[in-house]
């Protein structure tokens, strides 16, 4: 839950800024702003996890660094999170973008023509436009973070009552020979996806067109 409470937002904001700069504007390496985003749909969460332990591991490229400067992030909090903020990164910009490069940029220009500043035009024109794709995308990260287990079973090093998410407990109970324990734990994940897809139904049934690729 911890985990979930900082990187959910962080990639929804992450997911707003790549969508508006990939719909709303061209520049050079737009092609690569995209192929970034599609990145973790592309990569094994157990490899990214590896990934991770080569940059900031004990013999990785910055943990020497690290350790002299007493910052630990592998096997730790950080190390979840760095994960998690990975592995969901795409969710949000993939349910936001198609309606965004649908809907143009004509409503925000007309409103910065107007006098609204960047920030004004923001909350005012582009996020209410886009709001139950969001809402959808945010639903999924939210879900996809609770039930992650290959990266973060590679980057927490399990340490119970420290690095324990949830289904890493599952899986300690479960060794454990604690059935109990265990299916107790996975109907708790089992309800959140419930709650997932009938916060996906209400969604659609308000936007139709949300998680269809279409513009709404």
């Amino acid at each position: 839950m911890a985990t979930a409470l900082l990187a959910v937002p962080i990639n929804a904001a992450f997911g707003i800024a790549a969508a508006y700069a990939i719909a709303k504007f061209e520049f050079r390496g737009k092609g690569l702003l995209t192929a970034l985003v599609e990145l973790p749909f592309s990569i094994s969460p157990i490899v990214a996890g590896v990934a991770y332990l080569f940059v900031y591991g004990a013999q990785g490229w910055f943990g020497p660094y690290l350790q002299d400067a007493g910052i630990k992030i592998m096997f730790a909090y950080p190390a979840i999170v760095l994960a998690s903020l990975f592995v969901t990164a795409p969710f949000v910009a993939r349910e936001i973008l198609p309606l965004m490069q649908a809907q143009g940029s004509t409503e925000e220009e007309a409103a910065l023509s107007l006098g609204a500043s960047g920030w004004r035009t923001l909350f005012s024109v582009t996020l209410p436009n886009i709001r139950w794709a969001l809402f959808y995308g945010v639903l999924l990260t939210n879900a996809r973070v609770m039930g992650e287990f290959g990266a973060v079973s590679v980057v927490s090093g399990s340490i119970r009552g420290v690095t324990n998410t949830a289904p890493l407990q599952i899986e300690l109970l479960y060794q454990d020979y604690n059935a109990a324990g265990a299916f107790a734990a996975a109907t708790v994940l089992a309800g959140i996806a419930l709650l997932t897809i009938v916060g996906k139904i209400v969604v659609e049934r308000m936007d139709p067109d949300v998680g269809s690729g279409k513009a709404g």
